[in-house]
């Protein structure tokens, strides 16, 4: 059965579901700058060149209005009516806890002091925060696993709106095995990509391309249905130019083309129609977020220090290498990621939510262990009481 929950004044008092929001609060999100590229201009006869900024932290920060645990990882990030929205998981460690609490905060100013918005908090884990801002409506979604720290256990996802300062519904919109995973506004339509199957398991996964007509409320598929089968999960999108979409997954489960990564194409008129390379990239890309500026498509994602994970037997090897946070450029001709630089990031590592802020600018969420020992391995920094950290930063444009 659905859940639902309604969130007033940033509390976790629950009251009826026939509650409704008080109208005065519900007003439309103004001002908000698109993330759609197609919004922006640029001069794409010039050779742009990335620059990224010193990381100002908010995990630890001054400003809190809420108390963190030690894990903080997760992160989205959003603007609408004037204001920056950060969303995050925080539990005892990286992995799944009935402890997990999902935070949400707001800021005038784009940073400290920083006012709470909502937390959710359901008994189980709770992962993968995602905002959609359409047609004047901020909401949120997020996936409930379970409890238990050893295995990957779907049970449903949530989603929540905002009516106010401090004021949020939230019910869960379907219950099983689809993960979502990235969520974006595109040419009008809201979309998202997310996945289902017996994941870390038989290596079948499905992935789908959905959209939503009710600001998130329900997904259908875009088209064909499922648009690729194999061992990909997380699968970040974006739409060129010349308005053919482009995908980087994780192979993490591996299938007939191996284990990595893969940088799949659909045309511009059947965003569905999904084209994957018959041989993955050995190195994988982990919770992969795509943007584009002019004609250059760019991916924030995880970095494997010593890799790749094509070439492993199973996840020890990966789990006992360094990781980093990185900035990299897909190249078009060959379908190749090439890196770029690293960005703040070590040890437990990145989950970059980039939102754009002008022609040239966007602002990014993303999270890592203490920068002071850039060479813990992934493991040993999931389990480090030290935890881990979140900062915003600038990703920035210059012509060269």
């Amino acid at each position: 059965m659905l859940r639902r929950w309604y969130l007033w004044f940033s509390t976790l008092a629950l009251v009826g579901c026939d509650t409704p929001a008080p109208p005065e609060v519900c007003a439309s999100l103004t001002e908000t700058p698109s993330d759609d590229p197609a919004a922006w201009t640029v001069d794409t006869g010039v050779a742009w060149v990335p620059s990224v900024s010193e990381p100002a932290w908010i995990v630890p920060g001054e400003g809190l209005p809420v108390q963190p645990q030690a894990a903080n990882n997760n992160v989205a990030i959003a603007l609408a009516g004037g204001r920056t929205f950060v969303a995050w998981r925080s539990a005892p460690t990286h992995f799944a806890s009935a402890e997990t609490e999902l935070h949400v905060m707001s800021s005038a100013t784009g940073g400290a002091p920083w006012d709470h918005e909502a937390t959710f908090s359901v008994g189980a884990d709770v992962r993968e925060p995602a905002f959609l801002v359409r047609d004047g409506v901020l909401s949120l979604s997020f996936f409930e696993a379970g409890s238990n720290p050893f295995a990957f256990e779907p049970h449903a996802v949530w989603r929540a709106e905002r009516c106010g300062l401090g004021q949020w519904t939230a019910e869960t919109i379907s219950e099983g095995e689809k993960v979502p995973w990235d969520v974006k506004v595109r040419a009008g339509l809201a979309l998202r990509t997310a996945y289902s199957g017996d994941h870390y398991g038989d290596g079948k996964l499905s992935m789908h391309l959905e959209t939503s007509v009710d600001q998130g409320r329900s997904w259908a598929p875009l088209g064909a249905d499922p648009v690729s089968m194999g061992g990909d999960s997380e699968a970040a999108f974006e739409i060129a130019r010349d308005g053919s979409l482009w995908a980087v997954t994780r192979n993490e489960d591996g299938d007939t083309t191996g284990k990595g990564s893969k940088v799949c194409t659909a045309p511009a008129d059947d965003w569905s129609a999904w084209t994957c390379p018959t041989v993955s990239d050995p190195e994988r890309y982990d919770s992969p977020e795509l943007l584009r500026h002019g004609n250059d498509l760019y991916l924030l994602a995880r970095r494997d220090v010593g890799g790749p994970y094509g070439q492993d037997e199973g996840m020890a090897p990966y789990s006992s290498r360094p990781k980093r946070s990185a900035l990299y450029r897909i190249d078009p001709d060959t379908r190749a990621v090439v890196w770029v630089q690293d960005i703040p990031g070590v040890g437990d590592t990145s989950f970059p939510s980039a939102w754009r802020t002008g022609e040239h600018a966007w602002t990014f969420a993303n999270y890592t262990s203490p920068l002071d020992d850039p060479d813990r391995s992934w493991l040993a920094a999931q389990t480090s009481p030290d935890g881990t950290q979140l900062y915003l930063a600038e990703l920035t444009f210059a012509p060269e």
